[in-house]
């Protein structure tokens, strides 16, 4: 969902972070952009510095890898909220340390050393600078960067530019971002509600829930009027093409418009797939499927029961053939897919049991063809219909479109599992959310991600998609439960017995929010976190905030303008501290996941595979030794027994030299001099 979103965001400098993005809480605000498809943070809180677009703790691993430092190479202040130079490896842009190969990193430099990029990736959202001098990390310029850096800049909400010549001045753009056109040298906003336009009254695409109408306005679905419809596939009021219909609608259960009014006395005449036509009832009503309501009312489908006509006027529940004669209810000579005929030649329709899509008479197991999303256990042969999902019937986890043709094949997987596979033969579904409908599809968010008692992370919803519904204990539902801060697909405050916690309210004592909290003594508040030392309680939170939090979570909550954050990777930690200032201040994590171990400070999960060493301060990199042994280089040595440290070593060869020369001196002075005596 973010990354559809960032796509429509327009940036220029100092752009306010997406408020439900990776930096809403750790990024000083309005200090995002957007290179190409990724938001950066380009200054974090105090505390923290941007290493590969996220901000990370002064201290951490991802901070000392990435060389981040003051301009003269000394070690950042504990204040620090940017990069002034990077090492080896990095390059510098806009205050922070980026790799070649990270997502944000690639989309600006294919090439770097000694902490400089040395080839922009030009044709994106960047040009290279043609100052000189230049200062560090100037090498690559936004296009949408205004700030002059060295005399260079680029151009408001411009997407795609090129450097300017002669050194200096601003770049020459060639495209605008989404929601501006270009007039001249500038970007211009387009009209309220229109994503792409080419003037300012000329729009080409609208934003969403909006439909573009005579090419160069935005209109909500009742804009589109008449024989128009608002089309959802192109997003525009497209015309019907139904001769003769003065209004239709789309119907979305037939995927397809729909006439409801024709102008010179026709009628509206709807087949069995839902085609809707105008047609002279004299003439063209009557066939197989449909007959003539008396008194000229219209043309009726023979399984049309809606409405509040007459018996002799409506149709028959099931039925896809019937004959009709004036004065008289239609009489049905054949069934639709789906029912059967319950009491041979007399064509009594009813609907087939269970999930059957055909079938030849009553029973679940009669089926002779399943609906979407079922399977016959043996093909071609009339049974019960099982869900695709189904592992105790031949079934696969997580199936939701599937065959029995040749066997059980899964061709597609149900709306909370990812799809994997190769093009022929099955797919391989894995559980990517707890929620069924994947919190409204992709409307919606599954982002909200809880540790469980045996450390399997699994996640749950952070915003409902579908209209009036919000998630409550992790999943999408229209009954609040007494959170009446719940609307609008997200929670803003709970109620007694419910803390918030990542755009949901959870019930503190129950099978979900338990791994979480273990007390809440506040609305909305979590006041002491499961012992299970996977969460923390976030200091000072009220409850509008969030006041649990994952200890492995490095995206943070904020606190009004303080900033909490946790340790990627980390799986057991305590509190920070609560912050008498405005700023960022990690977790101290105490064990970590995937055979890593905590820094010596607690705020990075390292690889440490040094023997006998205690913590590292990066990967395989020692900081401080275990217990009798101390660091020499990059080993840890004893300092006692067998394996004596060099140090040792020369100590003691030095104190025996002075006891052995004075034994020696001793007993000269005693023999030579005692003898003379």
């Amino acid at each position: 969902m973010l990354l559809i979103a960032l796509l429509f965001v327009s940036s220029t400098l100092a752009e306010a972070c997406q408020p439900d993005g990776d930096h809403a809480a750790t990024c000083t605000s309005a200090k995002c952009e957007v290179v190409g498809s990724s938001e950066i943070c380009t200054q974090c809180k105090t505390g923290g510095v941007p290493i590969d677009g996220f901000c990370r703790p002064v201290g951490s691993p991802q901070v000392i890898t990435a060389g981040c430092t003051r301009g003269d190479g000394t070690a950042l202040e504990q204040t620090a909220s940017t990069c002034e130079k990077c090492g080896s490896g990095y390059f510098l842009f806009m205050g922070g340390c980026y790799r070649t190969e990270s997502q944000a990193g690639s989309e600006i430099c294919t090439a770097a050393r000694d902490g400089k990029c040395t080839t922009c990736k030009t044709g994106g959202g960047v040009f290279q600078s043609p100052a000189n001098p230049m200062t560090p990390g100037n090498e690559c310029v936004l296009c949408s960067d205004v700030t002059p850096r060295d005399g260079v800049m680029g151009v408001a909400s411009c997407y795609t530019c090129t450097a300017p010549g002669g050194g200096s001045g601003a770049a020459t753009c060639t495209t605008c971002q989404s929601g501006y056109y270009k007039e001249s040298t500038e970007c211009k906003k387009c009209v309220a509600g229109c994503i792409d336009c080419n003037a300012a009254s000329q729009c080409t695409t609208c934003e969403d829930g909006k439909y573009l109408k005579d090419g160069n306005s935005c209109v909500d679905p009742s804009g589109c009027t008449g024989a128009n419809y608002p089309d959802p596939e192109s997003r525009t009021c497209k015309a019907s093409g139904i001769g003769s219909c003065t209004n239709c609608v789309y119907n979305a259960t037939v995927n397809k418009p729909q006439c409801t009014a024709c102008d010179g006395g026709k009628k509206v005449k709807t087949a069995v797939d839902g085609t809707t036509t105008c047609i002279d009832l004299s003439s063209g009503c009557e066939d197989s499927n449909h007959f003539k309501a008396d008194g000229d009312a219209g043309c009726v489908l023979c399984s049309d029961t809606s409405g509040d006509n007459p018996a002799e006027n409506k149709g028959l529940e099931g039925c896809s053939a019937c004959t009709k004669q004036p004065s008289n209810p239609p009489i049905c000579t054949g069934c639709l897919p789906g029912y059967y005929d319950s009491a041979p030649s007399t064509f009594k329709c009813k609907p087939c049991d269970g999930n059957c899509a055909t079938c030849g008479s009553a029973g679940k197991d009669k089926c002779d063809t399943c609906k979407p999303g079922f399977f016959l256990k043996v093909s071609g042969t009339p049974g019960e219909c099982f869900p695709c999902d189904d592992t105790a019937n031949g079934g696969s986890e997580g199936c939701g479109v599937c065959s029995s043709n040749n066997g059980f094949e899964c061709t597609g997987c149900k709306p909370n599992y990812k799809q994997t596979g190769a093009r022929s033969g099955s797919v391989t579904c894995t559980k990517v959310c707890e929620d069924e409908t994947a919190c409204g599809g992709t409307a919606g968010a599954c982002d909200a991600t809880v540790v469980d008692e045996n450390g399997t992370t699994k996640h749950y919803c952070s915003f409902c998609g579908e209209s009036g519904k919000f998630p409550i204990d992790g999943k999408c539902t229209n009954v609040n439960a007494g959170n009446d801060g719940c609307a609008n697909g997200v929670c803003k405050s709970c109620t007694t017995g419910y803390f918030l916690y990542m755009g949901g309210c959870y019930k503190y004592d129950a099978a979900l929010g338990n791994h979480m909290c273990s007390t809440s003594t506040a609305p909305g508040v979590c006041s002491t976190p499961n012992p299970n030392k996977q969460f923390f309680v976030v200091p000072e939170a009220a409850a509008t905030q969030q006041s649990v939090l994952a200890c492995g979570n490095p995206l943070g909550t904020a606190v009004g303008d303080k900033t909490y954050v946790g340790v990627e990777g980390c799986s057991q930690c305590t509190a920070p501290a609560q912050l008498d200032a405005p700023g960022m201040a990690a977790a101290t994590c105490t064990a970590c996941g995937e055979g890593r171990k905590p820094n010596k400070s607690g705020i990075g999960c390292v690889a440490c595979s040094v023997e006998n060493c205690k913590h590292c301060r990066v990967d395989g990199v020692c900081e401080e030794c275990s217990s009798g042994f101390s660091l020499e280089g990059a080993k840890c040595v004893s300092t006692g027994g067998p394996n004596l440290s060099t140090g040792a070593i020369a100590g003691i060869s030095v104190a025996a030299i002075v006891v052995v020369g004075g034994l020696v001196g001793f007993l000269c002075w005693w023999f030579i001099c005692r003898g003379k005596a």
